[in-house]
């Protein structure tokens, strides 16, 4: 523990779970609200909907300028923003102006941040080349962590209290990121790292084009992405109607993913690196998750929704831990933001007309007929992407093994 963790390294993580946990359960808090106010799918893809594009407006136009500044300092920002989201939109329903819109301008506001770059910017630097698969399957699986708390703790109280009372504590755990990013030891930018918005976005290209294995990654979260959102705009709803359940088991729902990938997470880092089978394993936990979307839209128990999410969960980090680390290896500490931004802008690329097809699929044909055409498109690629890349691996390696 001591020879891979350092004190920056621990605040780092103790301010991801923080922000994961005010993250979350504020999602959980406005989607609650919205679906109680209007009852409406339509609304909910709506919600969505302006969330991302508030994600991809501002990774787009800021994206660039996260390597310009110190890392700690756009956390903050970025929290903040966030903070004062929750607060307006309280002061606004508390005084009585209770709108759909309100809600939904609250969470387009609250996710203008660009607080997962500019963290994820630190690690590498905080952290040994040689453990950076160790300390991203703990940082991640400590952010998950965080989800598995908030996710029951926001449906216990809405069940138990009015949401609009919620709103002033999260705004409180948002802006707490002042207190615990102060401890995080990052170095002072140089001169030489410091970049104009366009000298930063046309660098960050470059980096994409010199590595086309980016790309590959790229396109296949940004399938997986497409399905991912048009679902799980829908969970609401889906454990409502399909499920027959409740605020506490729409709670135990959602928090059933992070729980099972804490202990993927687990998994992945005590196990070694799959080595040149590393992208053939990356897509088969894609495709393990595509099928996990078929069983949802078949199944009408909640116990038995609640596994199969539970495994859908265990299978990501076999995804995000071994992509994250390629963007550690691969990209320079000082274009690191940058590029990770970028990441969000292509991965985000097809959420938009995900959470549009989500709300009519289900609203026009039914939950359960979302749910299998979502899985099988997430396997058909991802399932082609293992095939091709097991493949492959299989021939260098044979290759390899004829040269010695």
């Amino acid at each position: 523990m001591g020879d891979t963790w350092n004190r920056s390294l621990v605040w780092l993580c103790v301010d991801q779970m923080r922000s994961a946990f005010a993250a979350t359960a504020g999602t959980f808090v406005l989607s609650w609200m919205l679906y109680e106010w209007t009852g409406s799918k339509a609304a909910m893809g709506g919600l969505w909907l302006l969330s991302l594009s508030g994600q991809w407006l501002v990774q787009w136009l800021a994206g660039p300028l996260i390597d310009r500044w110190r890392r700690v300092t756009v956390m903050r920002i970025s929290e903040t923003i966030r903070g004062a989201a929750y607060i307006w939109v309280w002061v606004m329903w508390t005084a009585g102006q209770k709108e759909a819109w309100i809600i939904m301008a609250g969470s387009f506001i609250g996710s203008l941040q660009v607080y997962d770059a500019a963290a994820g910017a630190i690690v590498p630097k905080l952290a040994k080349a040689d453990k950076l698969v160790r300390v991203n399957a703990a940082v991640s699986g400590l952010g998950q962590l965080a989800r598995i708390a908030a996710l029951p703790a926001a449906g216990f109280l809405t069940g138990v209290v009015s949401t609009e009372t919620l709103l002033p504590l999260l705004a409180f755990l948002f802006l707490a990121s002042w207190v615990s990013t102060v401890r995080i030891g990052e170095e002072a930018h140089s001169a030489e790292e410091r970049h104009s918005w366009k000298n930063s976005f046309v660098q960050g290209i470059r980096v994409y084009r010199s590595n086309t294995v980016l790309y590959s990654l790229a396109f296949l979260v940004s399938v997986t992405s497409f399905g991912v959102f048009a679902t799980q705009a829908m969970y609401l709803p889906y454990v409502t109607e399909m499920l027959r359940g409740g605020p506490l088991e729409y709670g135990w729902f959602s928090a059933a993913f992070p729980l099972g990938y804490v202990c993927g997470t687990v998994l992945v880092g005590r196990l070694r690196e799959p080595g040149a089978y590393m992208f053939a394993v990356m897509s088969a936990a894609l495709f393990a998750g595509g099928m996990t979307y078929i069983l949802l839209g078949m199944t009408t128990n909640i116990a038995a929704a609640i596994c199969i999410e539970t495994a859908a969960g265990a299978a990501m980090p076999f995804w995000n831990v071994y992509s994250s680390t390629l963007y550690y290896r691969t990209v320079p500490s000082s274009l690191l933001g940058q590029v990770l931004s970028m990441k969000s802008l292509l991965q985000r690329a097809a959420t938009p007309v995900g959470v549009m097809y989500g709300a009519y699929c289900a609203s026009a044909f039914g939950l359960p007929a979302l749910f299998l055409s979502v899985g099988l498109l997430i396997c058909a690629v991802s399932g082609a992407a293992a095939l091709f890349h097991w493949r492959s691996a299989s021939q260098k390696r044979r290759a390899s093994a004829a040269q010695e």
